[in-house]
């Protein structure tokens, strides 16, 4: 029997430096690279597909399978809104090879509020994350962990464990953007200034901006909530310590 072509999943909380992540594996040249589908859908309504329209979470999954049948498919989703529908869907959680990503709780946290000041905690996903880790994992599969803080510092050691985690070859090449950022960044292209400006993989021109008094107790208040998960998930991923 030929193998299928893969179907690569990387589910990660919001500002954690996914988007960059992306543009990476967009400049390999081998995946046909989709962004966002299922937040997209949960916050619009609809999304496209590479053509195909699709108004709910299993209309993405259909969609990504089909997809995925005659050629690699890689894509990255944010935990700012549940997704739901992956737990009663075995089969499509099979069918990918999994990755979650992160980024220490307080930088994601702020990062957030710089960009949306009256986001709920919960939309800094760290919980809907967990979810996803959850369902991965007690359908008995693996997952690897990213880490966005690692990204920034390594970011060649940390592509290559991907890379061999989810068994593809590793393309120095790709960790250089040369590549105009995909057009489907351009709907939510303010939030992906920094992936969009920077020349590589781990080259941000953004600097971290100071929040005023009253969103800074926000802020501490939104860490505490998203601690626990953030813990979780590096435990039950092999994380801690990394």
């Amino acid at each position: 029997m030929t193998e299928k072509p893969m179907l690569l999943a990387l589910w990660s909380v919001p500002r954690s430096r996914s988007t960059a992540f992306e543009r990476a594996m967009y400049e390999r040249g081998d995946f046909l690279v989709i962004h966002e589908p299922f937040s997209r859908v949960s916050d619009f309504g609809e999304v496209d597909v590479e053509g195909r329209t699709c108004t709910s979470q299993e209309q993405v999954m259909a969609a990504l399978v089909e997809l995925a049948a005659d050629r690699p498919v890689f894509f990255k989703d944010t935990t700012d809104f549940r997704i739901d529908a992956l737990g009663a869907n075995p089969d499509f959680l099979k069918r990918c090879r999994h990755a979650a990503m992160v980024r220490n709780p307080g930088d994601t946290v702020r990062s957030h509020l710089v960009m949306q000041a009256d986001a709920p905690s919960e939309a800094m996903g760290f919980g809907n994350l967990w979810d996803i880790v959850s369902a991965v994992t007690d359908a008995g599969l693996p997952m690897h962990l990213v880490d966005g803080d690692r990204l920034a510092d390594g970011p060649e050691a940390e592509m290559r464990q991907y890379c061999e985690a989810v068994g593809i070859a590793f393309m120095a090449e790709s960790l250089a953007f040369r590549r105009e950022p995909p057009a489907s960044w351009k709907a939510t292209e303010r939030w992906h200034v920094g992936a969009s400006e920077s020349n590589a993989l781990g080259a941000s021109h953004a600097g971290k901006k100071q929040l005023s008094g009253e969103l800074e107790d926000i802020a501490l208040a939104f860490e505490r909530d998203q601690l626990p998960y953030y813990e979780r998930i590096r435990e039950t991923l092999g994380g801690v310590g990394a």
